[in-house]
């Protein structure tokens, strides 16, 4: 009887934290899915909800954290991809530090992944802030705020996130 209670509960549980996942696309921010790190080769796609202000999506420019090392960010198809590196850009040594999608066109109403694959450091922070910048035709929306809490997460133009549970 324990087991099976314990068991609901467990499930009560990862049904709250569901429901609350799939209110995030409706705020209308940068997520990532899956947004949870449990291995420490991981990938995950960062979705474009919206353009700015009804003017299309031509940019995305990704600051990458400290902790992830061999960042293989995906090619989209009609984008070019810049990869800029601690020491110089594109091919080369250094830690990649951004990753930027330029040169396509998506639409204000539609959406888009833009994923990546990364190696999760023994060190790395629980949580992986990847400050991003969207570029549109007119304007720019800034998604670059860290909030003080997850709880508040939603209210900032928040950057968008993992969370490291690989190690």
């Amino acid at each position: 009887m324990i087991k099976l209670m314990r068991r609901a509960g467990a499930v009560l549980v990862a049904a709250a934290v569901a429901i609350g996942v799939a209110a995030v696309p409706a705020s209308a921010h940068m997520i990532a899915e899956p947004y949870t790190a449990e291995t420490k080769f991981f990938h995950t796609a960062f979705r474009v909800t919206h353009g700015c202000a009804g003017s299309a999506t031509t940019e995305v420019r990704m600051q990458i954290p400290e902790g992830l090392h061999l960042v293989t960010p995906d090619p989209v198809p009609g984008w070019e991809l810049k990869v800029t590196r601690a020491v110089g850009a594109g091919q080369g040594f250094g830690r990649v530090v951004e990753v930027t999608w330029t040169g396509g066109l998506l639409p204000d109403h539609e959406q888009a992944l833009f994923g990546m694959g990364f190696r999760i450091d023994r060190n790395a922070p629980e949580m992986l802030w990847f400050p991003t910048i969207q570029k549109c035709e007119v304007g720019e929306n800034r998604w670059v705020e860290i909030p003080p809490t997850m709880e508040e997460w939603h209210v900032y133009s928040s950057a968008p996130f993992v969370i490291n549970k690989a190690w």
